[in-house]
């Protein structure tokens, strides 16, 4: 063979080389290029994982956030509501307590108010556990205690005690309803006027005013 046509030889060998190599080159970028796509996708996807993870937790920490928010709004709004009630309901208790008091200062003058002071006096008697005793009245009762008046109670003092009682009596400058009761000795005293006995029992008149009111 002569040496033209072993150099055509060869350099035909050289161009398949050539083209071997850069195909497996190619192929070679291409796997490469592949590979680093499929990673490519695999990191963006976790990311995207991560990045929706974080979200949802942060949506979950935005919507507890939220709830406790309502429920505290809820809580305060039920609270001003309650208070406006119990500030309506206190006006209608006091409306009515105002007006009890009212009526109270004509007592004086009712038919039945003699057996009401009466009871009165014979309760703080009882209350004391005494027969010898002081009354403090009003002087807008002084012409309630007459003879027979007196006697009365007395008659009842003494059927309550089993012995004869003492009474003396003591017209006072206070107007309310009722009497004071002492001991002759002054050391036991009860307030039987309806001031102080509406404020004993103020409490009880109240919650069920309340209960009633609305």
């Amino acid at each position: 063979m002569d040496n033209k046509i072993f150099g055509q030889i060869n350099q035909e060998n050289a161009d398949l080389i050539c083209a071997k190599i850069n195909q497996e080159a190619d192929e070679e970028v291409k796997t490469i290029l592949e590979k680093a796509r499929r990673e490519t996708e695999k990191i963006l996807a976790q990311a995207r994982k991560v990045a929706e993870d974080k979200r949802q937790l942060i949506l979950k920490d935005l919507g507890i956030e939220i709830q406790k928010s309502r429920e505290k709004i809820l809580s305060s709004l039920n609270l001003e509501k309650k208070r406006l009630v119990l500030g309506e309901k206190d006006k209608f208790v006091q409306s009515v307590l105002a007006e009890v008091k009212k009526e109270a200062e004509g007592f004086h003058k009712d038919s039945g108010y003699p057996q009401f002071l009466e009871k009165a006096i014979i309760e703080g008697i009882n209350v004391i556990g005494e027969n010898n005793i002081a009354i403090y009245y009003s002087y807008l009762d002084e012409h309630l205690f007459n003879d027979f008046f007196i006697n009365k109670i007395r008659n009842v003092c003494s059927a309550g005690m089993n012995k004869d009682c003492s009474i003396k009596l003591n017209k006072a400058d206070f107007k309310d309803l009722g009497v004071i009761v002492n001991s002759l000795d002054g050391r036991m005293r009860y307030d039987n006027r309806f001031l102080p006995r509406l404020e004993r029992v103020r409490e009880e008149i109240y919650m069920e005013l309340l209960k009633e009111s609305f």
